[in-house]
């Protein structure tokens, strides 16, 4: 809705490659056991697609709109060991396996959930 509402096409993600480049190389990463996604470092999570080239590290890098991360699961998901906990879009293998290896180390998964807590931090001015 967000993009028809911007004026581009409404089934933008519907239809793979018809209005989005698609990277050439596509790998899952398999979840290492049974069990439940129970946290996520997402700072590492955004920092893995910059590095495929899906976001700037610099004023004036250029992103490539073909890669990035799809499918991921979230927290309190239940996986089965070999499950994908996501799939990483890569312009090569080199990057993909990069990726993975990366997204390994950012995402937990556990016997159940942690549960979180609803107030992250108070800041009292």
């Amino acid at each position: 809705r967000m993009v028809a509402g911007l004026g581009g096409p409404r089934d933008v993600f519907a239809a793979r490659g018809v209005h989005l480049p698609q990277a050439p190389v596509w790998r899952p990463l398999p979840s290492p056991r049974d069990g439940v996604v129970s946290a996520m470092d997402t700072r590492a999570i955004g920092l893995a697609v910059v590095a495929l080239g899906g976001g700037r590290a610099r004023t004036g890098d250029v992103i490539d709109h073909r890669v990035g991360l799809s499918d991921v699961r979230g927290v309190g998901a239940r996986v089965a060991r070999g499950e994908p906990l996501a799939i990483v879009h890569a312009a090569s293998v080199e990057h993909a396996q990069a990726a993975l290896r990366d997204l390994a180390a950012a995402i937990c998964v556990a016997d159940a959930a942690q549960p979180l807590p609803v107030v992250h931090a108070r800041i009292d001015a």
